[in-house]
């Protein structure tokens, strides 16, 4: 080999050794529970995106722990959905995180799974779409918001397609065209469809998700929950606690800290939106409603205001103050105000609900870096 073709390969070979350096790798360790205590002979997957979940392709699986349900995976830094599959006897368990997809560096990290017994949708000839239930221990989870999502808005977090409020027997309905949906439901302690999910919090995901909606069909489905970081409240009075003298470091390793910003789209400052409304709500006396939601939906190339427009997905979203008072951050255009108590679907009998009637259409209209004060919504109890 002549001396300029090996001073021509030396750096070429550096270069492809420090394409090949191994990337760093993130140690996770945890505990798949079910109501009864720890899970037997479970196994908790990485998978890179949904897809490859969905496909059962291209997964990490883990190895067993150092105690019964406890596992061991060693996955390279990035971001996972993690899942768990395992058994209670002859019943099969499945358990998805509900913080999924989950960003792990380097490091260490113990992340508990909760799983669920395997469910599957129950679909027969009528209305087209999913309905079902949200329950918590086998009770209805009133005050719950359940979203649905189509697969491309993986991953799955914020208003979604639609987003329903759940009443008080915990049931819901979805008209929806025929396709594959992922369902999952969400009971904010403080109230409300959006924002972050905190100790105590319900995260409910259906197990047969996604859910293939056939043409003509309704897809009846049970969403089960459980609440977030609190195993005192999920565990059967009989169950095996797995708490142990390790607890308070793993505690400390734990995502505990990390939250579920499904509201991240209402929220982020990636999005410039340089247009304020700043109003009140009241009832038609000048009482002031609190903890009502302001919803802001596009009104750009529509005449008049149309119903249908509540079961649109919008990113433009607040709720009132205990005085009534509320502040939107919008790009400038052109939109209908609403104010109700619910979202993502038709009002109800004793809800409270108005929408602007500054303009003959309802709509409001915003110039870029316009500042509108003093809008004023009238809000009432719809009667039976």
């Amino acid at each position: 080999m002549t001396k300029s073709r090996l001073l021509f390969l030396v750096p070429l070979l550096s270069f492809f050794a420090f394409c090949s350096a191994p990337v760093s790798a993130v140690q996770l360790e945890g505990i798949v529970l079910s109501e009864k205590g720890p899970v037997v002979d479970v196994v908790v997957t990485a998978y890179p995106d949904y897809s490859s979940l969905l496909n059962k392709q291209n997964g990490i699986r883990s190895t067993p722990g150092e105690k019964p349900g406890q596992y061991r995976l060693t996955v390279p830094e990035g971001k996972y959905y993690l899942v768990a599959s395992g058994n209670d006897g002859s019943t099969p368990l499945f358990g998805y995180h509900g913080l999924n997809p989950i960003h792990v560096e380097e490091g260490y990290r113990w992340i508990p799974l909760v799983a669920m017994p395997v469910d599957h949708a129950e679909c027969e000839p009528g209305f087209q779409g999913i309905g079902g239930r949200v329950l918590y221990k086998g009770r209805p989870v009133e005050n719950s918001s359940v979203t649905v999502y189509p697969l491309t808005d993986e991953p799955f977090r914020g208003m979604g397609l639609f987003t329903n409020t759940v009443p008080e027997d915990g049931t819901f309905w979805f008209d929806l065209d025929p396709g594959r949906y992922v369902v999952i439901a969400r009971k904010r302690n403080g109230g409300g469809a959006i924002g972050p999910i905190s100790k105590g919090d319900l995260l409910c995901y259906f197990s047969g998700n996604p859910v293939q909606v056939p043409p003509a069909q309704s897809c009846m489905i049970d969403v089960p929950c459980y609440p977030r970081n609190d195993i005192d409240a999920f565990l059967a009075e009989d169950a095996t606690d797995p708490r142990g003298k390790k607890e308070k470091t793993r505690v400390s390793a734990s995502l505990r800290e990390v939250d579920e910003k499904d509201s991240a789209r209402l929220l982020a400052g990636d999005i410039r939106r340089p247009a304020f409304i700043t109003g009140r709500v009241t009832t038609l006396t000048g009482f002031p409603l609190s903890s009502l939601y302001i919803s802001a939906y596009p009104a750009d190339g529509q005449d008049l205001f149309q119903m249908y427009v509540l079961r649109m997905k919008t990113e433009h979203m607040t709720r009132t103050d205990d005085k009534g008072f509320f502040r939107l951050e919008l790009r400038s255009g052109s939109y209908y105000l609403v104010a109700r108590e619910r979202v993502g679907d038709a009002p109800i009998a004793g809800e409270y609900y108005g929408i602007y009637e500054g303009t003959p259409n309802h709509s409001i209209d915003l110039q870029p870096n316009e500042i509108k004060t003093g809008v004023h919504i009238i809000a009432e109890s719809i009667m039976p």
